[in-house]
């Protein structure tokens, strides 16, 4: 249902058939089952046990001498078939679900851009145009206020503007072109002819009009396949394919490193200077005196130009090396998740499995508050360390595990007291030592009297 509501606006009047979104319904249910496993695993779990132990059955196998850890072993080996299953969905079941869904929803969504098209937001979904609408209204929402387009069709790249104060758009009949009737405008466009020394010029051609008409070809939206599949990203990927993209990805941060230093090396000169060049100044005395008034100031804001765009070409490098890793590490984090979340299951039933057994009460009630709490604490850490992996704080191996490493000693001290039959939650062994203390204050106040 999030997922629904999230996507309407792209989903609804689009003339899609019914079945189409219940594909996609049932696709994006596939990426439920991660998380839901975990907290089924437990809250199972955390009822079953503690249904036995409400009717006592716990206590009469105890006492036939049959230990926890024995009656715990037939569900340790269903719950392992389980992790297993869990993995191979992960890693094969998954990532075609999430390709097909993305690809599908991407496809509906580009059925009919006109519908796509919203007030104030840039819309780049027609090849080689960027459209802005300043307001729409009217029965149909067709009329146009505040009209701007950006054509990137020509060889200058975003080379022509066209700038509109109303309009109106509609499609055609046979719905292969969308129409802009354009009203009150101008066309901004810059000129590149052949000749060098005509460029140097700058050329640039400004024209106003009544009225235009535009036509953009919608045939490319018009596939009916609406399960083409679209490119692949780090969420689509098994795990010998995650590593294949990462040696990929490392390969081409390498030689961006390469080329990075060969820029960089071209912009600062350390080579061809000789001694003998250069004239020895005196540390008190001031080279820009020597320039004069002219010059001088000319020599200093050559200088904080040269600087100022230094550092932007430094800060963009930045950028750009980060950004890399940061998809090297989200591809890392991807890979790991396919382990961890088996792993995952195993801990929350060594927690949920002894917990039930100490708490001694099934049904839906208390078991599925616990396990609510257990889950929300699981959720948070392990959302928060792959944040943290993500924004390349951590490292992608210890933010996937440290979450379930966090919970496996609470899962192994659970079963521990559950085995020994110790007095977990009993209020009386948590006070006995305070009142000791307060005996023994009690006592001593007592003799002094």
């Amino acid at each position: 249902m999030q997922f629904l509501w999230k996507y309407i606006d792209d989903l609804v009047g689009k003339g899609v058939e019914w079945y189409y979104i219940a594909e996609l319904l049932f696709y994006t249910t596939a990426g439920v089952v991660p998380l839901a496993l975990p907290i089924s695993v437990l809250l199972s779990s955390l009822m079953t046990f503690g249904s036995l132990g409400e009717y006592n059955e716990l206590a009469a196998l105890k006492s036939a001498g049959v230990s926890l850890i024995r009656i715990m072993r037939p569900l340790i080996v269903f719950i392992i078939l389980i992790c297993v299953g869990a993995f191979f969905f992960s890693n094969y079941v998954l990532p075609v679900a999430n390709l097909k869904g993305e690809s599908l929803l991407r496809n509906i969504s580009a059925k009919k851009p006109a519908l796509n098209i919203r007030e104030g937001v840039f819309y780049s979904g027609i090849d080689g145009y960027s459209l802005k609408i300043g307001e729409k209204y009217g029965d149909g929402n067709d009329k146009l206020r505040n009209v701007y387009i950006y054509d990137h069709t020509s060889k200058n790249g975003n080379g022509k503007v066209i700038v509109a104060d109303k309009g109106k758009m509609y499609m055609t009949p046979s719905e292969d072109y969308l129409v802009l009737e354009l009203e009150d405008g101008v066309s901004y466009e810059e000129m590149m002819p052949d000749d060098r020394k005509a460029q140097r010029r700058y050329p640039f051609m400004r024209s106003s009009f009544k009225k235009s008409k535009i036509l953009f070809d919608l045939t490319s939206f018009q596939s009916e396949n609406l399960r083409e599949e679209r490119q692949k990203s780090f969420q689509m990927l098994n795990t010998s394919q995650l590593l294949v993209a990462v040696d990929s990805l490392n390969e081409e941060l390498h030689e961006r490193e390469e080329s990075m230093i060969e820029a960089l090396n071209g912009r600062y000169r350390f080579d061809g200077i000789h001694e003998d060049s250069i004239r020895v100044i005196p540390n008190n005395e001031n080279v820009l005196v020597n320039l004069g008034d002219a010059m001088e100031r000319r020599a200093v804001e050559n200088a904080l130009r040269t600087a100022r765009a230094q550092r932007a070409y430094l800060t963009q490098l930045a950028a750009e090396y980060e950004w890399r890793q940061k998809v090297i590490a989200r591809h890392y984090l991807e890979w790991h998740k396919k382990f961890s979340l088996s792993f995952a299951i195993l801990v929350l039933f060594f927690i949920g499995a002894p917990l039930g057994a100490i708490i001694r009460k099934g049904g839906m009630g208390l078991p599925v508050v616990v396990s609510v709490i257990i889950f929300i604490i699981y959720h948070t850490l392990s959302f928060s360390l792959e944040k943290l992996g993500r924004e390349l704080v951590w490292y992608p191996i210890p933010a996937m595990w440290a979450a379930s490493g966090i919970l496996l000693p609470i899962g192994a001290m659970l079963t521990y007291k559950s085995a020994t039959d110790s007095a977990l939650f009993n209020s009386e062994v948590y006070l006995r030592p305070f009142e000791l203390i307060i005996n023994r204050i009690k006592s001593l106040v007592a003799k002094t009297k």
